[in-house]
């Protein structure tokens, strides 16, 4: 009789998958890049800062932020892609943004949620489904990830911080990049990394 794998075993199978799945996703994110198309993809980053949770007590009660509410809507979203870097390392966008009350893992992705936030994330790979009716910026993202982007900071760490959208450097705040439809957004603070100029939606966004 073979072997049937019990449920631990099948939920670290799944997990494995899942983050190899995420790993391979992050290393393709720019396949069509800028003036540094030669430079290797940059690993995500050694410690457990580099891996920020997707929530906090707040954004799992579904509460007013900053006036950005958490709806049942089933409306389609847009999808906007988004990079973070510090120190040359990659700063995990997690699965799980913007999703209140109780979610499920599946592997590397999130399901569920009794409502979402105007902008929210489902897998680890900088995705971000976004409401297309509102005027969403990187801040209001910040806002709902509980992550502070601007000048200054980077979703915990601390530094000068630039901003590229589409493989243009942003001259302004880097909390006011605009999340518009297919935007390629890269974010990144101190050591200079590759900046991709675009990224391939899937089908659907």
């Amino acid at each position: 009789m073979a072997h049937v794998p019990g449920p631990a075993r099948r939920r670290r199978d799944r997990r494995r998958v899942g983050l190899a799945l995420a790993g391979a996703l992050l290393a393709s994110c720019g396949s069509d890049s800028g003036t540094h198309a030669d430079a290797p993809p940059a690993p995500i980053g050694p410690s457990a800062r580099f891996r920020p949770p997707a929530r906090d007590a707040a954004v799992r009660a579904g509460a007013d932020l900053g006036g950005l509410r958490c709806t049942p809507s089933r409306a389609a979203r847009v999808g906007v892609h988004v990079e973070l870097f510090a120190d040359g390392y990659v700063v995990v966008v997690p699965a799980g943004i913007g999703l209140g009350g109780r979610t499920r893992r599946d592997g590397a992705y999130v399901r569920g949620g009794r409502c979402s936030y105007p902008i929210r994330t489902h897998e680890p790979t900088g995705l971000l489904e976004v409401d297309p009716h509102q005027r969403l910026r990187v801040r209001d993202l910040a806002v709902i990830w509980r992550r502070p982007i601007d000048r200054t900071a980077l979703a915990g760490f601390r530094g000068r911080v630039r901003a590229w959208i589409d493989g243009e450097p942003w001259r302004g705040d880097p909390g006011d990049v605009p999340l518009r439809r297919h935007a390629n957004v890269v974010v990144v603070l101190g050591r200079p990394v590759a900046v991709h100029a675009r990224y391939v939606f899937p089908p659907g966004f």
